[in-house]
């Protein structure tokens, strides 16, 4: 019952943020607000299961909030959203004067939107021009040299996550040091507590009940 209670208290809020994600396309010239399956967008059924099987846009307070959280010269990182959809993570960290802005996504009709998002975008904010949405599988993908920022809001199944992260721990244990990770979860983030958890090779710089920032641990 308690579960149940949370969820429908979670639809509400989805509610109340639509309107608010719906305007910010309409002030922006993109669409990324519309919800939707991933079972529609030609995946399999696992592939589906592993993106945790819906679409659904971030919430702009909610991105806003954690990339101000960067305590870092944004010239010298490239931004890369694991899981992108539909791109909105990637407009927003436009309004920062990243390397690059890089998106990851696997359901090829949400990375056409992506693209059209990229073209279409209009904001007098907008710091970085170098946007980049990539048709990709994370599991396959490797970053860029150099320092990168690491962006994900609740986009994959446990395994898929765990997996993500290792990938990482290795980058730095060659050498590539200066990461951050930023995960956003629109309900809690302790529903992927394990995974965080098992990062000793990282640490919170800032920690909410929605995100948290991790940069690796001093030696």
């Amino acid at each position: 019952m308690r579960d149940r209670l949370k969820w429908m208290a979670f639809r509400a809020r989805l509610r109340i943020e639509n309107r608010r994600n719906r305007a910010y396309d309409s002030r922006h010239n993109v669409e990324t607000a519309r919800e939707e399956h991933l079972g529609h967008m030609g995946l399999s059924t696992d592939a589906a299961k592993a993106g945790n099987s819906v679409y659904r846009v971030t919430w702009a307070w909610l991105i806003k909030k954690a990339l101000a959280r960067l305590d870092i010269d944004h010239a010298r990182y490239s931004f890369i959203d694991y899981g992108s959809g539909k791109g909105k993570a990637m407009l927003m960290a436009a309004e920062y004067p990243f390397r690059s802005v890089i998106g990851l996504e696997y359901a090829a009709p949400l990375h056409a939107i992506a693209v059209a998002n990229c073209r279409s975008f209009v904001n007098p904010r907008q710091k970085c021009y170098s946007l980049r949405p990539l048709l990709a599988n994370v599991l396959n993908y490797t970053p860029p040299p150099g320092p990168i920022v690491c962006f994900m809001c609740n986009p994959f199944d446990l395994s898929t996550m765990r997996t993500v992260f290792n990938s990482w721990r290795r980058r730095y244990e060659h050498g590539e040091r200066d990461i951050r990770v930023l995960y956003l979860n629109m309900r809690h983030i302790a529903e992927v507590g394990e995974v965080l958890y098992e990062q000793n090779w990282l640490q919170p710089v800032a920690r909410e009940k929605r995100l948290v920032v991790l940069a690796p641990r001093r030696a």
